[in-house]
């Protein structure tokens, strides 16, 4: 048994995600294959389209062998808190062979030289991200100046080389691809990286051309309310029909403008001084988000109002997820570089059962299958299923179907079995 790990979203499963399963379980010559999925809210800082049980459904119909849930704390965060969080979990499996993951670049060559000066952190180069920082950029383009500067003082690289790393640095799948690496080297893992190059459509495509798009462009497709059978040829056959029946049942699809009342009452309810108490507010930020929420109705107004130069739009959007699920600094803070505490089984096959049949001779981790059988084993454990399970019941507010809303998910809904 060879086993592959992916770190997905799924939002939702699309024709693009089929190919990178496909190319992962070729180039890296698995037999069985475990996602490790963010739950209801995402990384972006945004809802997810369909509750976790049914993206992790459309995965396991479509090919992958089990889907667990990546805990919500690590899955609404920046990029590293992301990536370590999700390789963590399927490190702390114990049993996976190799982790694959989708990049515009497609070898890793400049990404594990780019992860190792990130892991090391040298002088010369937090010197420079300190200076870059003080002229008021974000970090993530602070942090990439600093390293090319760094590759330039220590002749790393060429200058056509140097060229080709700093297109490189541009790219959000190339930028979490570095932290997935980077997750790698600090856990001293066994995982074997891989990297598949992207197909086709970009990340933030918002159009559909062909039968590979963007889960953007899909999202925005409903969102806009086009015809639902329009996707038929982006999607496989049974992650669509999960779609269809979700929609027709009107359990999904939710989106941000969906919460933006509560979004906004809660800024406003809130002192520009408290939410200072929420991660990834800094000094100063709180004043423009309190001020922007007093004098905006809309959320999508409000984004544009705190937005800047050096505090991007994905930033806020997930500002006003951790205020939405009250997540605080310490919450974050405390977790940071400590690994899930459970491993959440959402959907599952009969090679995914002997998955978690060697999973259970390989790792201590609690394998939770029914919710109402786990007792966290500790105050941080307790912590991370406690947002997980606000994140659950607040989503479900904004889900139409009466049963589903009136329903406490996390007890009623078990792991979905797709035979």
């Amino acid at each position: 048994m060879r086993i592959l790990g992916l770190v997905t979203e799924y939002n939702p499963f699309h024709n693009g995600h089929l190919h990178h399963l496909q190319e992962s379980i070729r180039v890296t010559g698995a037999t069985h294959s475990v996602a490790v999925m963010s739950g209801n809210f995402l990384q972006r800082g945004e809802p997810a389209m369909l509750h976790k049980w049914a993206r992790a459904e459309m995965a396991v119909a479509s090919g992958v062998d089990l889907v667990v849930e990546l805990p919500t704390v690590y899955a609404c965060s920046s990029a590293e808190i992301f990536s370590f969080g999700s390789v963590s979990l399927l490190n702390k499996m114990g049993i996976v062979d190799a982790i694959c993951f989708g990049s515009e670049e497609g070898n890793l060559e400049y990404m594990n030289e780019i992860a190792n000066v990130l892991v090391k952190s040298p002088y010369f180069f937090n010197v420079k991200i300190k200076e870059y920082l003080k002229t008021g950029l974000p970090f993530v383009v602070s942090r990439s100046k600093a390293l090319l500067d760094y590759f330039k003082a220590q002749n790393s690289f060429n200058d056509s080389e140097i060229k080709h790393v700093e297109q490189l640095l541009q790219s959000p799948n190339n930028i979490l691809s570095i932290e997935y690496l980077k997750a790698i080297v600090k856990l001293n893992s066994h995982m074997i990286p891989y990297t598949i190059l992207r197909k086709k459509s970009d990340y933030h495509s918002k159009t559909i051309t062909s039968d590979i798009c963007s889960a953007t462009a899909i999202r925005e497709h409903l969102k806009i309310k086009k015809k639902l059978h329009d996707l038929k040829n982006v999607m496989p056959s049974k992650s669509f029909a999960i779609l269809e029946e979700n929609i027709r049942k009107q359990i999904g699809p939710v989106f941000s403008q969906d919460f933006e009342n509560i979004i906004l009452s809660i800024f406003r309810r809130e002192s520009s001084d408290s939410l200072k108490h929420f991660f990834d507010v800094s000094e100063g930020l709180n004043n423009k988000i309190f001020q922007c929420a007093s004098n905006t109705n809309d959320l999508y107004n409000f984004y544009d109002c705190v937005k800047s130069k050096r505090y991007t739009l994905t930033r806020i959007q997930r500002i006003a997820m951790h205020v939405l699920l009250n997540i605080k600094e310490n919450d974050i803070t405390s977790t940071k570089n400590i690994t899930p505490q459970y491993l959440r089984i959402l959907a599952f096959n009969s090679k995914g059962r002997e998955i978690l049949k060697a999973c259970k001779k390989t790792s201590d981790m609690p394998i939770i299958n029914k919710l109402a059988n786990y007792v966290p084993q500790n105050e941080v454990a307790r912590n991370m299923l406690n947002i997980d399970l606000r994140a659950t019941n607040i989503y479900r507010l904004y889900i139409t179907n009466k049963s589903v809303k009136e329903s406490n998910l996390e007890f009623t809904k078990s792991p979905i079995y797709v035979r």
